[in-house]
């Protein structure tokens, strides 16, 4: 019969096994690249759950295709909210919030004007200005989010999209910055 310090220190070597293997050993080497990098943002838990539910695949050993695919994800989500706002704007009855739609929609008009041409310098290889390229799509866009999370109601989830939007921007803020030095390990 094994004595009470060795089934304790058997118990215990399985205890870290069970919490190490999940983390390591059992996460794909796309969920450990998305955790590297949501784990540079300020909320890592709800980068990774959005990553995960865009279904991010990719296949370098750098994060250069993830900012690739970052751009497009961001990109699309900003023309989503300028789709819907363009709609709103043309079904609105009063014409202050006519204006009101229309300005936000022109504002992220300008946010992917920002995101086109953080793509092309990601092309280019200038990953440096990428960053001031976000940014400057997420000013243009400050005024619209807070207006979306004071609106009543909100049946089209504007302020829910728009939080999305800006939480892709700044995982590819950190996508951008990180890429270029960045090599997986196994």
């Amino acid at each position: 019969m094994a004595s009470f310090g060795t089934l304790s220190m058997l118990l215990s070597f399985l205890l870290v096994l069970v919490c190490i293997a999940p983390t390591s050993l059992g996460r794909s080497r796309t969920e450990g690249e998305l955790w590297y990098l949501c784990s540079k943002t300020e909320h890592p838990w709800q980068c990774l759950k959005l990553l995960k539910s865009a279904d991010i695949r990719y296949s370098s050993r750098n994060l250069n295709d993830i900012t690739k695919v970052l751009i497009d994800i961001t990109y699309n989500k900003g023309k989503e909210i300028h789709d819907t706002l363009n709609s709103l704007a043309n079904e609105a009855r009063d014409s202050r919030i006519r204006r009101r739609f229309i300005s936000c929609s022109k504002n992220y008009n300008d946010a992917l004007r920002d995101l086109g041409v953080a793509k092309r310098n990601l092309l280019n290889g200038n990953y440096k200005v990428i960053p001031v390229e976000v940014n400057d799509a997420l000013q243009e866009v400050k005024g619209c989010y807070d207006y979306f999370t004071r609106a009543s109601r909100d049946r089209y989830r504007l302020k829910e999209k728009s939080e999305d939007f800006k939480l892709l921007c700044s995982i590819l803020k950190v996508a951008a910055k990180y890429y270029p030095t960045y090599e997986f390990k196994n």
